[in-house]
């Protein structure tokens, strides 16, 4: 499958990788939509078996499509399969860093897409960095749902919504804002507010989750960089309600051997709460809207302070020019394969908060 996009001559090429562990039309989105705004390649790796990922994907020229480890986990110490998911992240986006044809690599999630500012072109961007720069950072902006406690529309795609951008604050300055949701608010948003990278190919680069590094063993920050002028990162945070508190019961539910995953104090205040309630639909839909939420109040205010953006990503038009119709991206169809797709953890949830996802599914 063609997706009749040209490279201009003379500019870098570059590409996205994820490890994805999520619904078929998720990923499909994904594909379509950076294919669509200049992505020479879109690396892919399957964390466990997805079918119909691989039915919609696997002739889509520039989509390089694998499975994890599916190189026998060759440079993993002892050719052994990471056990923590973000070990297993930086095994494949460094593989695809040292296998790519493109000058560039950003590596963000499934439910992150780079979106150039109007008028903007990233590979022209790229083109002007200076040669001592390892990496360009995306800021990222959150995807948020604007009403009094208003759930998403039904009726649009899972990509509804307005965006909020972090904003520096104090503890007193988020609580005055926020009230008592401020306890899962770090900087503005309910997420991460660190961005992500796109690093330069052919260095010998190691690819982190947000950041790259020196080496393989490096945990340090310390590779020179620029901000990104052309384009940011748009994270949906959980494409419904029911996507988030799974994410959200997931981490409730993973143990880890060593040293614990640095989530920031918001993020862990998420899990705790989400585990907490998980037997109550009406408190998580309340608690993902605490998360998620900006009342009108808010939403002027943060508007006001052009914290708060509103446009369209095209997304969907993208993802149509592609697909067609065989990709279904209402919130409906959406929590139908996420039921299916995380048969495994919600029994595990069921199993250990009585948890019911039923009730918070879209319809």
């Amino acid at each position: 499958m063609s997706n009749n996009r040209k490279t201009d001559a003379g500019l870098p090429r570059w590409g996205v990788v994820a490890m994805v562990d999520e619904p078929a039309a998720l990923l499909a989105a994904y594909a379509a939509h950076h294919l669509a705004v200049g992505a020479s390649e879109v690396w892919l790796f399957l964390d466990r078996p997805n079918p119909q990922a691989e039915a919609l994907l696997g002739d889509v020229e520039g989509v390089r499509l694998h499975h994890s480890g599916d190189d026998g986990w060759a440079r993993a110490w002892k050719n052994k399969r990471p056990a923590r998911h973000q070990g297993r992240q930086k095994y494949n986006a460094t593989r695809a860093l040292r296998e790519t044809s493109c000058e560039w690599l950003c590596h963000c999630d499934a439910d992150e897409f780079i979106v150039p500012l109007a008028g903007r072109d990233l590979a022209r961007d790229l083109a002007h960095v200076g040669e001592q720069k390892a990496w360009v950072r995306l800021d990222v902006e959150e995807r948020c749902f604007i009403g009094d406690r208003a759930g998403m529309d039904a009726g649009q795609s899972i990509f509804q919504g307005a965006f909020r951008k972090p904003w520096r604050d104090s503890p007193e300055a988020r609580e005055a804002f926020y009230g008592e949701r401020a306890l899962y608010i770090d900087r503005g948003v309910g997420g991460h507010v660190a961005g992500k990278s796109i690093t330069r190919s052919g260095r010998d680069y190691v690819i982190g989750v947000h950041y790259p590094l020196s080496h393989w063993d490096s945990s340090t920050n310390d590779l020179p960089y620029r901000p990104a002028n052309a384009a940011v990162l748009r994270h949906f945070d959980g494409l419904t309600p029911l996507h988030y508190l799974l994410k959200m019961l997931r981490r409730a539910t993973t143990e880890y051997k060593g040293q614990p995953v640095p989530y920031g104090a918001p993020r862990k205040a998420q899990f705790a709460r989400v585990a907490e309630i998980a037997a109550d639909p009406r408190a998580l839909l309340a608690q993902w809207w605490n998360v998620q939420g900006v009342s009108p109040f808010e939403a002027a205010e943060l508007g006001t302070s052009g914290l708060l953006l509103q446009d369209d990503a095209r997304i969907e038009v993208h993802v149509a020019a592609l697909f067609g119709a065989q990709v279904d991206l209402s919130p409906a169809a959406f929590d139908a394969a996420l039921i299916e797709h995380e048969a495994d953890l919600i029994a595990r949830a069921k199993a250990q908060f009585c948890f019911d996802p039923a009730p918070l599914m879209m319809r």
